[in-house]
């Protein structure tokens, strides 16, 4: 298949789940969880390719749909909403962090993995923790590392079962306030109807019309200041030394940018920046490769239970945390997307509940948790080995 057949099916699993997240048998899932649930069927049917197949489109979308949306939601941040909720979310954001950790050397311990790992089980250890606080990036940085390539299959389990199951916990999550909300504390009525109301006017002046002007002007600044924070970010690099992430460069873009009243008007840009989010969840959704599971037999399986366990317990430490701390379902669901899925998975979730307070807080505590997560991981290989 070409690149923009690829896309066209995409786009098609969109608009399809998009629709049945408006009906009333659908509402209950909601159109994000659609589009992920969809996007995996087609793709492990072999409609189009899966991501472990070379496929540009799919990175194409996942480097750059969710930040450019970020940056167009961002233009509506209200800054004193990192004053807010920064400090709850961010007490939630460590308890997250423990719970990966806890996670790891618990399903560890249980499903006696250093027996079966042999000389990998630190490395992996120190993957799957620098994954589940940071991101991707840090999961491989580990694995070059300590040359976990060289383990053959058990590498190739441990990418798959991160993968499948990372994609399966963002689906949860999408989902945490109806499976968890009456066990956790609903937010008091004062700024329940402020949140709300905010919402409200957020959505009042996108539902009117934006016209042609608008929605070109957002998608060149969207894109300009994507293609801008990138080469800032490797100009400081070169200059300085300093491994500076582009999405801070491009949160900080937006945020200046926030305070001209001329961009305050424009209009569109929750709708451009949902959309976006909905590409970043079907390109995400092809991770989820059930063939390759099976492939790996019994190993698969172990890794499974393994990575299984890290998130289940991981999910019991964030609820714990946020019945204790009296947090509402929201706010635990975005701390733990801090960490298990980093910074861009925030965004599909803030729109989901409809907490754009959430937006500018989350991408900074997922932003430090990219930061931090290759830090833990040689942590964690050297004091289990």
């Amino acid at each position: 298949m070409t690149q923009l057949q690829i896309l066209a099916v995409l786009l098609v699993c969109i608009a399809v789940a998009h629709w049945f997240g408006r009906q009333r048998y659908g509402q209950w899932l909601g159109s994000a969880l659609w589009v992920i649930v969809l996007t995996a069927t087609v793709a492990n049917l072999g409609v189009i390719p899966l991501a472990s197949e070379p496929t540009p489109i799919y990175t194409q979308l996942l480097g750059t749909a969710a930040p450019i949306s970020i940056f167009l939601l961002l233009l509506k941040a209200r800054l004193r909403s990192l004053v807010e909720v920064g400090l709850p979310l961010g007490l939630m954001f460590a308890f997250a962090a423990l719970g990966t950790l806890a996670g790891v050397l618990i399903a560890g311990y249980l499903l006696g993995a250093s027996e079966w790992m042999a000389p990998w089980y630190a490395p992996l250890a120190g993957m799957f923790a620098a994954t589940y606080i940071g991101g991707g990036a840090n999961f491989n940085a580990v694995a070059l590392h300590f040359g976990v390539m060289e383990s053959g299959n058990l590498y190739a389990a441990a990418v798959v079962a991160d993968h499948v199951l990372t994609v399966v916990w963002i689906a949860l999550l999408l989902l945490f306030p109806r499976l968890v909300g009456r066990w956790l504390t609903r937010r008091d009525p004062l700024e329940t109807a402020k949140c709300e109301a905010e919402a409200g006017a957020a959505r009042t002046a996108q539902d009117r019309r934006p016209d042609l002007g608008d929605l070109v002007m957002l998608l060149a600044l969207g894109v300009g200041a994507f293609v801008l924070s990138d080469w800032l970010a490797a100009r400081l690099a070169a200059w300085t030394g300093l491994a500076v992430p582009p999405i801070l460069i491009l949160t900080t873009l937006a945020l200046i940018l926030a305070q001209f009243e001329a961009v305050a008007r424009l209009k569109g840009g929750q709708i451009l920046g949902m959309f976006g989010a909905y590409l970043f969840l079907a390109a995400l959704a092809t991770y989820c490769e059930l063939s390759a599971l099976a492939s790996l037999g019994w190993l698969g399986l172990k890794l499974m239970a393994y990575v299984t366990l890290i998130i289940a317990v991981h999910a019991l430490v964030v609820l714990l945390a946020g019945r204790l701390l009296r947090q509402s379902p929201e706010t635990v669901a975005v701390a733990s997307a801090t960490t298990v899925g980093g910074a861009t998975v925030v965004l599909p979730l803030v729109e989901r509940f409809e907490r754009p307070d959430l937006l500018l807080p989350g991408i900074a505590l997922g932003t430090l948790g990219n930061l931090l997560g290759t830090y833990v991981g040689f942590s964690l290989v050297y004091a289990l080995s």
